[in-house]
C-alpha cells in the first residue's frame, strides 16, 4: 500500500512537472520572437503600414530597404542596431530628439535585441 502511494504521488509530481514545462513554448525563429516583441515593444509608435496615420515615431514599413540604402557605411544590421539603441544619433525629417527611448539596451537581452532586427530586416 505504501508503495502504491508513492507511484501514485511520482506519477503526479511527473504530470505536474510536464504541464509546467509544455506550456512555456517559443517562437520558433528569432524573426518570429522579434516580430512578438515589436508588438510589446514597438508597435505603440511605429505603424508596420505605410498608408496608417502618423504615428508618434516613422513608419517601420520599408525600415530594411532604409538599412540597406543607408548612407553612413553601415550594414543593414549595423544601421538598425545604431537606430535601436542610439535612437538620437540620427533623427528621422519631422521628428524630435528623445521622443524614442534610449534604454532598450538595458531593458532587452541581447538575443531579444537581436530578434527585433531580424524582424526588422524583413519589412522590405
Amino acid at each position: 500500500m505504501n508503495r502504491q502511494r508513492t507511484l501514485i504521488w511520482l506519477l503526479l509530481l511527473f504530470l505536474l512537472l510536464s504541464a509546467c514545462s509544455s506550456g512555456a513554448t517559443r517562437p520558433t525563429s528569432p524573426t518570429a520572437d522579434g516580430e512578438r516583441l515589436f508588438a510589446i515593444w514597438c508597435s505603440g509608435c511605429h505603424a508596420l503600414d505605410p498608408a496608417a496615420p502618423v504615428a508618434l515615431g516613422p513608419t517601420m514599413a520599408g525600415v530594411a530597404t532604409r538599412a540597406a540604402a543607408n548612407t553612413d557605411g553601415l550594414s543593414p544590421e549595423a544601421w538598425l542596431r545604431r537606430e535601436l539603441l542610439q535612437p538620437n544619433a540620427v533623427i528621422s525629417p519631422g521628428y524630435n530628439a528623445g521622443l524614442m527611448p534610449s534604454s532598450y539596451a538595458e531593458s532587452l537581452r541581447p538575443e531579444q535585441i537581436d530578434a527585433l532586427i531580424s524582424f526588422m530586416l524583413t519589412l522590405e
